[in-house]
């Protein structure tokens, strides 16, 4: 189990770019669906317990898909939708942030199989394509209340979470598929 504190907490966030207009949000998501899946299709070819092992204690393929689950949940549901609780029990906060969000319905001793994580993350990959197909103008410069400040900042806050999670996969697997 990670231990987590509040008493080491990190930066704030840096400044976020915003989404410059709707074909670019659509494409942005396009590309980031697409490599998404050739990662878990990759993950998936591993045994369980590579999907669940870990490297230089960095999140496993599992709790990296479990952590997406939050993104998306927190920036795409919550902040963008406006939903109270749209969190998925599986979701991984990160580890600077408690276990278990403030009335979240999160679940920190929840233990998800591969297959149950890719589950729960491709259905939130729908909602994303679902959003941005129907995204106008006006919508992307609708202010939220994030440091993100409008759907495009937290469109674009999305895309380099998912982006450099998918990164972490691929680095970590390299290193797993080399020790095999």
């Amino acid at each position: 189990m990670i231990m987590r504190t509040m008493s080491s907490m990190p930066p704030p966030p840096p400044p976020v770019i915003p989404v410059p207009n709707v074909q670019t949000a659509q494409k942005n998501a396009a590309e980031l669906i697409e490599l998404t899946n050739a990662t878990l299709a990759r993950v998936a070819a591993l045994p369980d317990d590579q999907q669940h092992q870990r490297v230089d204690d960095e999140w496993s393929a599992v709790q990296s898909i479990r952590h997406l689950v939050l993104v998306l949940d927190l920036w795409l549901s919550k902040t963008v939708q406006g939903e109270d609780d749209p969190f998925h029990p599986i979701a991984l906060p990160p580890t600077f942030m408690p276990a278990k969000l403030p009335g979240t319905s999160i679940d920190p001793d929840a233990d998800p199989t591969f297959d149950q994580a890719c589950d729960v993350l491709r259905q939130r990959l729908g909602r994303l394509e679902l959003y941005v197909s129907g995204l106008t103008p006006d919508e992307l410069d609708r202010g939220i209340e994030a440091h993100a400040k409008t759907v495009g900042g937290a469109l674009n806050v999305i895309f380099v979470e998912v982006g450099a999670h998918n990164r972490f996969i691929n680095r970590d697997l390299d290193i797993i598929e080399g020790r095999s």
